[in-house]
């Protein structure tokens, strides 16, 4: 446990760093590095690495997805998935014999939904209705400290109150009495950020929808769980603990972000229809 909590310090000096220090193009550059090794550590566990053609082109794919959005619309990105599956398209029928469609559609499979949803916190980085740079990093806060809070909160909960069993055939250790206080902590943590954004940085220019604010979390905390648990589905069935072991206590990235699978893309819709701040 002490290790978990040194590691999550660490990552949270660095996320300091690169979301408040750094211009916002480095955050493309951080997800990047994230979304590419997230991706062979699945491609690692899963046993697909040993086929370097599509190893390659699932890691390139993935590295490019934070930098999508950049040229302000959506004509490079589909190029771009156009031309991945033109690949994938050709591998599959020159290594027919001995690559699977299943094989293929797993990896396409993973390689755009973990990626793409990853890079939602580089997407709203640059976004607000109001055309606010702060707007967007409070939302990167948002889209981190729900699911991660609520990851946190069911960990330590359900450490020392958890008896009853959610899914013991994915995740032995996750409990009903974890799930809920992680949910319950995640609320708390959105309105409590959500409270400091509008103390220290918005002060009396504009206001956050505190209850707006408590609703969406309040959804995205059992999609946050239910994208740890598809994750914990690939590990169970490839017979692994962990994805790797890059950050000490935690797993590798693809453990420590899998959480946001779904959260991040919701929360990323969600702010373009109900920007949350007026």
């Amino acid at each position: 446990m002490k290790m978990r909590i040194l590691t999550g310090l660490v990552g949270g000096a660095l996320a300091f760093v690169v979301l408040l220090l750094l211009p916002p193009i480095f955050l493309n550059i951080a997800m990047s590095v994230i979304c590419g090794v997230a991706m062979y550590e699945v491609l690692i566990v899963s046993r697909f690495v040993g086929h370097r053609g599509l190893t390659a082109a699932a890691v390139v794919f993935a590295m490019l997805t934070p930098f999508f959005l950049l040229p302000g619309n959506i004509l490079p990105a589909t190029g771009a998935m156009l031309l991945y599956v033109a690949v994938l398209t050709f591998l599959q029928i020159k290594y027919h014999e001995t690559l699977s469609v299943e094989r293929i559609g797993f990896v396409f499979f993973i390689s755009v939904v973990f990626p793409l949803a990853f890079s939602c916190l580089a997407y709203l980085r640059t976004y607000s209705l109001r055309g606010s740079d702060a707007d967007g990093l409070f939302y990167v806060f948002l889209a981190l400290v729900i699911p991660w809070m609520c990851d946190m909160g069911a960990y330590f909960v359900g450490t020392f109150l958890g008896k009853h069993k959610m899914c013991p055939g994915i995740s032995p250790k996750k409990t009903i009495e974890g799930a809920v206080g992680g949910i319950v902590i995640a609320v708390l943590s959105a309105l409590l950020a959500a409270f400091l954004y509008q103390t220290l940085s918005l002060q009396d220019t504009a206001s956050v929808s505190y209850w707006q604010v408590g609703v969406l979390a309040l959804i995205c905390t059992p999609l946050s769980i239910m994208g740890d648990l598809l994750a914990s589905i690939i590990k169970r069935q490839c017979r692994v603990k962990d994805f790797g072991n890059i950050m000490p206590g935690h797993g590798g990235f693809m453990d420590r972000f899998d959480s946001l699978t779904l959260t991040a893309p919701l929360l990323f819709i969600v702010v373009h229809y109900i920007p949350l701040i007026y």
